[in-house]
């Protein structure tokens, strides 16, 4: 095969600033073409902080011959501009896209924009790596169609091939780990700084079914070895430099014997010492049997963060959106985590299906009451895929859909569904009001202004668009106000919390995977 180069791109951001980490998919996948000897080079303009223009000028410089783009749904209009440019520039450049938004639509993200030639739909690991063979091998016998994973074209009919397997335990046991090389260098001290972590998946895949979730890696969970995972955080330490270690699995603590197994094994091997670590749990794995020794067992193997779906304070929705719990499990779960004195970050969503006042009243109340280290309360977005997304467009739950403009398809800052009797302004209100309530009814209100201090970028954004979501006071909240507030501090803020979070992952986020669109998977 003649010798080829490949960009694999990142969008810049529109408002989250604060959400830098390498993104885990394309390190994967370009760890992957490095092993079977392909030039490859990340261009993360997130992580950078660059503009799309510098974005366009870093790639151009590289002069490579395929272009892959990896976008989540309110990312995927940017991402043909920064392809459109590219091709503009150089029509020899052939484009490919891949990511949460293509996973979920794949027929119809290359139907909709025709500048991307190629997409690639769930894991794309081993379907890139195919995919070059049959574009730059003269040797390769590959058919095209036979390409599982590939979406393509044929003339004016865009072709959906066959969906390709998640990557088996046994091969993500020999896969190479991510190239994190690509953002850190040669630099072992990049990762000792106070804020710094390196980022492990040691598994893929979600079982559950909460249906504002599109798992974009599939039900089937599958993960390498404990042994295997101990490997590469001794790797992180040794290479980066690592003193914190983010498992950014959809759900990492699992009440389950490999996962005990795992923090034993950390435990064993001294790494309980050198590093400690975030990851996300459910409420069911806290309050089932065995979840208060599995929280004392984390704890004890280097646990200082967890993060945890509540969605919403009312029993009827929980059951609607198939969490598997209730509120009164959610307060069992805090209290088991708060007692082990592991920092919690929990997350909610305005907008279920069936919202009323009296069930978004509940869980802002629910909230406030939880009263955890941070919080997350995101607006419902009916991302493609998920059954919310299908409900909206049918009209059903009460639901209106507003916009199919993908840019409007994020949690934070962005106006894409509403209920037919609480309406996105409506929802808005309960969303500020949310912040308020927790932060003042618990005295937390050095919290408050450090969390509008880190968060200053994306208020100004929002201003900008004219939405002020934090920033507007309403009678409820003004009343809050004048009651007597002391100052209080904690030991983490809003930027500890597992960071897949607050960006539309994991997958919401990751991961929380859920209904956030999780950055950084390898699809």
């Amino acid at each position: 095969m003649k010798k080829i180069k490949i960009a694999l791109v990142k969008p810049p951001a529109t408002y989250a600033d604060w959400y830098k980490r390498p993104v885990i998919g394309l390190s994967f996948i370009s760890a992957s073409l490095e092993k079977a000897g392909v030039e490859c080079k990340i261009f993360d303009a997130l992580y950078q902080s660059w503009s799309e223009e510098k974005l366009v000028q870093q790639v151009e410089a590289y002069r490579p011959d395929m272009v892959g783009l990896t976008a989540m749904t309110h990312e995927i209009t940017p991402a043909t501009r920064i392809a459109k440019t590219l091709k503009d520039r150089s029509n020899q450049i052939t484009t490919v896209v891949g990511g949460a938004h293509i996973a979920a639509l794949p027929k119809g993200t290359l139907e909709e924009f025709s500048i991307f030639d190629y997409g690639i739909y769930g894991e794309g690991e081993k379907t890139i790596e195919e995919l070059i063979k049959f574009l730059f091998d003269r040797n390769s016998e590959l058919d095209i169609h036979a390409i599982d994973g590939l979406v393509h074209r044929n003339k004016d009919q865009v072709i959906v091939n066959q969906q390709r397997p998640g990557l088996t335990s046994e091969e993500m046991e020999n896969f190479p780990f991510p190239a994190f090389h690509q953002y850190y260098g040669d630099n072992t001290k990049a990762l000792a700084g106070r804020d710094s972590y390196y980022v492990i998946y040691t598994a893929r895949g979600c079982p559950y079914k909460c249906s504002f979730c599109m798992t974009v890696l599939g039900k089937q969970l599958r993960g390498a070895s404990i042994e295997r995972v101990v490997e590469e955080v001794e790797y992180a330490i040794s290479r980066y430099g690592a003193h914190t270690i983010n498992f950014s699995d959809e759900i990492f603590l699992f009440n389950s014997k490999r996962t005990k197994s795992l923090l034993q094994l950390m435990i064993d091997r001294g790494l309980h010492k050198k590093i400690r670590w975030s990851g996300l749990t459910r409420v069911n794995m806290v309050v089932m049997k065995g979840g208060e020794e599995l929280i004392a067992l984390a704890k004890e193997s280097g646990c200082y963060n967890l993060e945890m779906g509540v969605e919403s304070g009312d029993n009827d929705i929980l059951k609607s959106i198939n969490k598997g719990m209730t509120a009164e499990d959610a307060k069992e779960a805090v209290k088991i985590i708060k007692s082990n004195n592991i920092s919690l970050g929990t997350y909610y969503i305005l907008g279920q299906p069936n919202e009323t006042r009296e069930t978004a009243q509940k869980t802002i109340d629910l909230a406030a009451e939880l009263n955890t280290n941070t919080i997350a309360v995101g607006i419902m977005v009916p991302y493609p895929g998920t059954e919310i997304a299908k409900m909206a467009k049918r009209g059903e739950a009460g639901y209106r859909l507003l916009t199919e403009d993908w840019t409007e398809y994020d949690k934070y800052g962005a106006r894409s569904l509403e209920l037919k009797n609480l309406s996105y302004q409506e929802l808005l209100k309960f969303q500020k009001k949310a912040y308020f309530k927790m932060y003042l009814k618990n005295f937390r209100l050095f919290d408050m202004l450090r969390f509008t201090w880190e968060r200053k970028s994306a208020l100004w954004y929002f201003f900008k668009k004219k939405m002020r979501p934090l920033l507007t006071s309403d009678k409820s909240i003004s009343s809050m106000a004048s009651q007597p507030v002391t100052l209080a501090t904690t030991k983490h803020s809003l930027a500890d919390v597992g960071p897949h979070r607050f960006i539309k992952s994991s997958p919401a986020d990751t991961g929380p995977n859920r209904h956030l669109q999780r950055d950084g998977r390898p699809a």
